[in-house]
């Protein structure tokens, strides 16, 4: 399923998209663009980044961690999957974030942030790697201080 996105390792300090991960600490974020419309392509899409994701929650868990979080910023059209704290400030040092350009159409925002929620939550029901973690899943389309539980 990887295969629909075409994965870049991105130093964050030179990722213009990444005003939303939190802390101070260097994350090697992996950006993928993907440019399609069609319900089926984005379901794909949207498996191809939790594929991705969950391929590095050996590596972002540790003792802090309490949120598998996602993030689907309307304004960019951008999903950005993370593990984080807490606080939901201090993130893992792996980011994966997929620019959905052709998503952009402040009309469907909301339409499109609830097809983006399904996709994950109908992934993480058959997750055997996700389950492996005491992770609590959440997902919001605004901020980190209001999220809804997945």
């Amino acid at each position: 399923m990887n295969n629909i996105l075409n994965w870049k390792e991105c130093d964050s300090r030179l990722n213009p998209i990444d005003a939303e991960v939190g802390s101070e600490n260097e994350h090697v974020v992996y950006l993928a663009e993907f440019d399609e419309q069609s319900d089926e392509a984005i379901a794909l899409a949207v498996q191809a980044c939790m594929d991705k994701a969950i391929g590095f929650l050996s590596d972002n868990v540790d003792d802090e961690s309490r949120y598998f979080l996602f993030e689907w910023n309307v304004a960019c059209s951008t999903l950005t999957i993370v593990v984080t704290d807490d606080s939901r400030e201090n993130d893992s040092q792996y980011v994966v974030k997929c620019l959905m350009s052709a998503l952009d159409d402040d009309k469907k925002s909301i339409e499109y942030a609830s097809m983006i929620k399904y996709e994950i939550k109908d992934y993480l029901t058959t997750s055997s790697e996700f389950l492996k973690y005491s992770l609590v899943a959440v997902f919001h389309s605004g901020s980190r201080g209001k999220v809804d539980l997945l």
